[in-house]
């Protein structure tokens, strides 16, 4: 915050690279919630001022302490900090559970669309999954199986949804890879964490074999980062043309989930 300076003004997108909060939820904050109120070019395109960047940082500390987002705006107008109440869960995070439990496909995928909108991606990391995904998984939970797969299926059509809409706005600049054989949410999610740092994503799982054309792909998409992600070990081979395509190419490698541990990079 200290190169910024009292007069300057920022463009939605700028304000989205230094907070981290992506360009919808800060409309949302505003449409919804009357959270910040930036002024208008001409054009009508939204600018903030150094104020409104640090209200939102505020908010991104409250949010990270428990505090829904329909309550937020009662603290900045009386300018106090939050009462908190041993774990506090969002508000959403009950009626997720409860279409969880109903086993309504159809208003889960509503919610985590919404759960999207309103809250930084980092909250939804941090706060929404393991809230839920600690309720599913409960060893006294009799329906836990049936309840976990329609929450990871739904997850994952939520988060490829967006990941469609940010690539369409994105240069696809980055190739995530996954050689794991099960189908879970967890390598969209990580796809759509990538897309939330500001780069399109290419995505190719189930993977199986060797990586033969992968550096051709590469050069000719332009791609800078190469993120592997999984869950188990790979093959002596399956490393050996990942550190290949590294070298021939010259793109950023990276190590996503339990194979970064496992190979310890």
């Amino acid at each position: 915050m200290s190169h910024l300076t009292e007069n300057q003004l920022f463009a939605i997108s700028e304000v989205s690279e230094i907070t981290g909060v992506n360009s919808v939820t800060l409309r949302a904050w505003q449409r919804r919630y009357g959270l910040l109120v930036p002024q208008r070019t001409p054009k009508g395109h939204r600018l903030y001022t150094e104020a409104d960047i640090v209200k939102i940082q505020l908010i991104l500390d409250w949010l990270s302490k428990g505090v829904s987002i329909g309550k937020v705006k009662p603290l900045l107008v009386g300018n106090c900090d939050p009462i908190l109440e041993p774990q506090q869960t969002l508000d959403i995070t009950a009626e997720i559970l409860t279409a969880i439990h109903d086993l309504n496909g159809f208003k889960l995928e509503r919610l985590i669309n919404e759960a999207l909108k309103i809250y930084p991606y980092k909250v939804i990391e941090q706060r929404l999954l393991p809230e839920v995904n600690l309720v599913i998984e409960h060893q006294d939970n009799p329906l836990s199986a049936i309840q976990k797969s329609l929450w990871s299926t739904t997850l994952t059509i939520c988060f490829i949804n967006v990941i469609a809409k940010i690539n369409n706005e994105k240069k696809l600049h980055c190739l995530l890879l996954s050689f794991d054989k099960h189908n879970n949410h967890h390598i969209w999610q990580h796809a759509l964490a990538w897309c939330y740092k500001g780069d399109g994503v290419t995505i190719i799982d189930n993977l199986s074999g060797r990586l033969t054309g992968i550096s051709a792909f590469v050069r000719e998409r332009g791609i800078q980062h190469l993120v592997v992600v999984g869950e188990t070990k790979l093959s002596r081979l399956q490393l050996t043309d990942i550190e290949m395509i590294a070298q021939e190419t010259g793109v950023k490698l990276h190590f996503v989930g339990s194979v970064k541990t496992i190979h310890g990079q």
